[in-house]
């Protein structure tokens, strides 16, 4: 066999490997970008949707102003329910626009994201961008991702207890708890802690309502310690969304508890949400 076509054959053999990775590297960049682009259109419905409820219950809180400053209701019973509407109203008001503003950030992020990854693969495809700066955009993905997928805190306040023994204090016996319980305020919003779908809502004996909810990686979270909630089974929820808002527990302070549960055995809730005590 003459050499040119040996030499070629071996050129031909060290470039496949080159081409199949370069074409799987691409295929994935696709797919990613179709997943991002997806999530988006989402994301934009549901901050519409989101956006219309806030704009009626505001409608609805300011009607219910004005007929109190009209003073419509003569007797002070019907003044004091109306002040009770208005209060059931301003809080439905206040969780429609938490929940609107959680959704609006999370779709900055994924357009950002997207934004991003769109303009290296058609940098890259031009042979526009070194292969350094190649490296450094797909990093920015990966951690953008990994920012998005993080678990967050479900209340603002302070840690009290972590998982662990504890001492029931009307027993005097010694019981294990998996949850990370957090001292808040009355009404404070309680955010999911990361996207998913709710698997139930659960009324407790004790008082308040559990929310059970399923996550990427086979991982559930329970959050407890809530008086109302905006959820209910089957609804698909994203990371920070407002879930319900924080009640009282029997001893009067306003506490939630979330623990955390991988494949039915309890995962390092304290480890995953980084609290430390």
């Amino acid at each position: 066999m003459p050499r040119a076509p040996l030499l070629f054959l071996l050129l031909l053999c060290l470039a496949t490997p080159v081409l199949a990775a370069t074409a799987a590297t691409e295929d994935d960049d696709l797919a990613l970008f179709d997943r991002l682009a997806e999530r988006e259109r989402v994301l934009d419905a549901q901050r519409n949707a989101s956006a219309d409820i806030a704009r009626q219950r505001a409608l609805f809180a300011y009607r219910l102003l004005r007929r109190r400053d009209l003073g419509f209701a003569a007797n002070p019973e019907a003044r004091l329910e109306d002040a009770r509407a208005l209060e059931l109203a301003l809080m439905a008001l206040r969780r429609a626009s938490d929940e609107t503003r959680a959704i609006a950030r999370e779709l900055e992020r994924v357009e950002s994201e997207r934004e991003a990854l769109e303009n290296a693969v058609v940098a890259q495809s031009l042979g526009h961008l070194p292969a350094d700066q190649e490296a450094a955009a797909r990093k920015k993905a990966a951690r953008a991702g990994r920012e998005r997928d993080r678990l967050l805190r479900p209340v603002r306040g302070v840690a009290l207890a972590v998982p662990g023994l504890r001492r029931d204090r009307p027993t005097n016996v010694e019981l294990r708890h998996d949850s990370v319980t957090f001292l808040t305020r009355l009404n404070a919003p309680v955010h999911a802690v990361a996207a998913g779908v709710v698997q139930r809502v659960e009324a407790l004996s004790q008082g308040g309502f559990a929310i059970v909810s399923a996550h990427a990686g086979g991982l559930t979270s329970i959050v407890t310690g809530l008086r109302d909630v905006a959820v209910k089974a089957g609804d698909s929820v994203d990371t920070g969304q407002t879930v319900g808002l924080a009640g009282r527990s029997l001893d009067g302070a306003s506490v939630v508890s979330v623990e955390l549960w991988r494949k039915r055995r309890p995962a390092d809730t304290a480890g995953l949400l980084r609290v430390h005590m």
